[in-house]
């Protein structure tokens, strides 16, 4: 789902190959709050479809064997590039240390 932030963003930009700021917003410390910087493309975040968008990280430190994942994608009606942390994959291998998610936006995320 697009929205008109989006639709804006994808019109307003030239070169596909510029770097575009990605946020991650809630889930374990390790990633909640990050930014990632110079890890996308702008033709990677704005020219995919919607429901290819997102990432699934390992926390670090984790050394199972099969560690968990937190699991990010945007939401209906917000930024493609405001990614909200959305469960564990596999949902029963929730890291214990990492239990109660911390939802916060940093203070330098893209608007």
């Amino acid at each position: 789902m697009e929205s008109e932030q989006d639709e804006g963003q994808v019109r307003g930009y030239e070169d596909g190959d510029d770097p575009i700021q990605v946020c991650l917003v809630g889930g374990p410390r390790a990633w909640s709050g990050l930014v990632m910087e110079d890890v996308f493309t702008r033709d990677e975040i704005l020219g995919v479809p919607w429901e290819d968008l997102g990432a699934d990280l390992v926390v670090p430190g984790d050394v199972r064997p099969d560690p968990p994942v937190a699991r990010y994608r945007p939401l209906d009606g917000t930024a493609r590039w405001v990614w909200h942390f959305t469960g564990w994959e596999p949902p029963e291998a929730e890291p214990a240390a990492e239990a109660l998610p911390v939802r916060r936006v940093p203070e330098n995320a893209p608007q």
